[in-house]
């Protein structure tokens, strides 16, 4: 039994060599067989690359004789549009020209214009300072003249009490030397 067992083992193992050894075959072959379509592929794309380039070679012959033909109708053609565009931008430009030598005299206009409104407003706040500063110099001198009034009003007062406050000293003083000793302690 197992005899049997390492016999089939073996004949299993052999089946698996086998079947990687056919595997691996078939993978070459189909690489070679790759490689050799690949190689066909190459030759064929050569052929048809150098058919092409011959082709391009021909038609780019064609192409630059007929470059150069309409090269020459689309100078001719440029210088005609250069010349009516060299018109057209003169004309722009004195046109253009002239609407800021306009835009410019009427700034300078409203420039004028401005300054004299601003020397009005000037003069007339200039003006009403100078009538502001007159009522103040008169409002000050009349404020100045109450307070010489006051003020002098303030020193009659001051002398009226003091001549008052002296009289009364003087009469306390000569009530008190009238008096007898025991009513001054009092």
């Amino acid at each position: 039994k197992r005899a049997a067992e390492i016999t089939d083992l073996r004949k299993q193992n052999q089946d698996k060599f086998q079947a990687k050894e056919n595997f691996y075959k078939q993978k070459w072959e189909s690489i070679r067989a790759a490689q050799a379509q690949n190689a066909q592929a190459r030759d064929k794309a050569r052929a048809l690359r150098d058919q092409t380039r011959q082709g391009l070679m021909e038609q780019k012959n064609r192409g630059a004789r007929n470059t150069k033909d309409q090269s020459r109708e689309f100078l001719y053609a440029k210088k005609e549009r250069e010349a009516q565009e060299r018109q057209t931008n003169q004309e722009r430009s004195q046109y253009l020209k002239a609407r800021r030598e306009d835009a410019k005299r009427r700034a300078e206009e409203e420039r004028l214009a401005q300054l004299d409104k601003f020397r009005e407003d000037y003069e007339a706040r200039t003006a009403q300072e100078e009538l502001l500063r007159a009522r103040t110099d008169a409002l000050v001198a009349k404020m100045e003249k109450e307070e010489m009034e006051l003020i002098q009003r303030l020193q009659n007062t001051q002398t009226v009490q003091r001549s008052a406050y002296e009289q009364l000293e003087a009469a306390l003083g000569q009530t008190s030397q009238q008096m007898p000793p025991a009513a001054q302690r009092g």
